[in-house]
């Protein structure tokens, strides 16, 4: 079909070609009035669903501003390249098949998606689709993946994965396909258009068995390292939080500098040496990380006690100065009222007139007050916050130099005093 196609002028998509590829979501059935009436009437950024099939299409492009697009129908074109639809983040439904798609790409920002049909194009391999972990159904079939195997372990860890098509393939062609297919992909409920039978699943996984098994222990090896760089991410968040950068190579940049080592590390012995210092040393920076960590915490907890007694107040004095102008605007409108009666004598209209001046400039002393009620609650809290806060840190510096830095510095003299006494005996040299 795209073939056939390229026979006439590729189609531009403009605003044009939009409003007329306009569709629902759902299929409604609605009258052809309402229809045009709909095409025109709706702003781009609100349209949900647009539907090219059969366009001639060489280049998807000029689709900004479809921030509401939930389905998007490109199938039976003359497309070679998937962009230009990475700012789509709620496409949910895209149908890219019958073109003319090498490689997949540009679908990484598209994490909704749930639905996607590459089906009958040119591709060779999935790649680039690991961001989609919302995917439940993908159509992948008449293109020209070769490799079963890559294919179905690179569809593992979808979580969401339960309708596969990957028909009309050459790995389709090996005789193990579909087994291999419900053996390892343990969530699939429709392979090729085909419910999945859970008899033919067992004896799949039965026939696999040494190779799951295999492939968990990967998984599980793979599993354990994400978790260490996630721990050590974390562990190195922490140290950045807590003003502690560094803190792991300090003793490296500290031996870097002694221009010695380059004479001692060839020693037999020096490596044992230099493990007895860094395992010493390694001990005392994890007692104080901890414990710089744990004051890090009283200080983030010090400054959430300020900041929400800074707030309380203010939204008290806040309360306060509302309750006060609504008191006043009630008085306002009762005197207002009273001034605005037919039989009102001139004597009492002043007297109206005088409360009212006399209330609005009690109003506004009485505002002030309260702003300078604030003004000096403000200060006592900061000035509360500024001695915890400070006591907080002098106990960490003193901490720091006492128990850290000069506890460094003696494991750093008896190295330097060790190594002086050890190096003469070894070279046979006077000490």
């Amino acid at each position: 079909m795209a073939q056939a196609l390229e026979l006439a002028e590729p189609n531009v998509i403009d605003e044009e070609l939009i409003r007329n590829c306009i569709t629902t979501v759902e299929e409604i059935s609605i009258s052809e009035d309402k229809k045009r009436e709909f095409k025109q009437e709706t702003a781009l950024e609100d349209i949900q669903a647009l539907t090219f099939s059969f366009q001639n299409i060489l280049k998807i492009d000029n689709l900004h501003g479809l921030l509401s697009l939930v389905k998007l129908q490109l199938d039976n074109n003359i497309i070679e390249k998937i962009e230009n639809i990475s700012h789509l983040t709620n496409l949910e439904w895209l149908d890219l098949s019958f073109n003319n798609i090498g490689t997949i790409e540009g679908l990484e920002s598209l994490i909704k998606l749930t639905d996607l049909s590459l089906f009958n194009n040119r591709i060779e391999r999935l790649k680039n689709l690991q961001t989609l972990t919302n995917l439940n159904c993908l159509s992948i079939g008449n293109n020209q993946i070769t490799d079963v195997v890559n294919a179905i372990h690179y569809l593992r860890p979808f979580p969401n994965l339960r309708i596969l098509n990957m028909q009309g393939n050459p790995c389709s062609k090996d005789p193990e396909y579909h087994m291999r297919i419900i053996a390892h992909l343990k969530d699939i409920v429709y392979v090729d258009y085909r419910l999945v039978d859970p008899d033919q699943v067992q004896s799949a996984r039965e026939h696999f068995q040494d190779e799951l098994f295999e492939v968990y222990e990967e998984e599980k090896r793979k599993a354990e390292e994400m978790q260490k760089v996630e721990e050590l991410h974390q562990r190195q968040q922490q140290l950045k939080d807590a003003n502690l950068e560094g803190i792991n190579t300090l003793l490296d940049e500290m031996l870097k500098d002694d221009t010695e080592q380059e004479k001692l590390k060839n020693l037999t012995f020096w490596p044992e040496v230099i493990d007895e210092l860094q395992h010493e040393f390694r001990l005392l920076s994890e007692e104080f990380i901890e414990n710089t960590i744990k004051e890090n915490v009283k200080k983030e907890n010090e400054r959430s006690v300020f900041e929400n007694a800074l707030n309380r107040n203010r939204e008290e004095k806040d309360e306060a100065s509302i309750s006060l102008v609504h008191k006043f605007n009630l008085k306002k409108k009762h005197l207002i009222r009273q001034l605005e009666e037919d039989n009102i004598r001139e004597e009492e209209a002043v007297a109206y007139l005088k409360e009212l001046q006399e209330s609005n400039l009690e109003l506004n002393d009485d505002l002030l007050e309260i702003e300078l009620r604030q003004m000096e609650d403000d200060d006592q809290i900061l000035s509360d916050f500024e001695r915890r806060y400070g006591d907080l840190v002098n106990k960490f510096v003193e901490s720091a130099q006492n128990e850290f830095f000069s506890k460094a510095r003696e494991l750093e003299n008896n190295f330097y005093q060790n190594s002086l006494r050890v190096s003469p005996a070894v070279c046979g040299c006077p000490s």
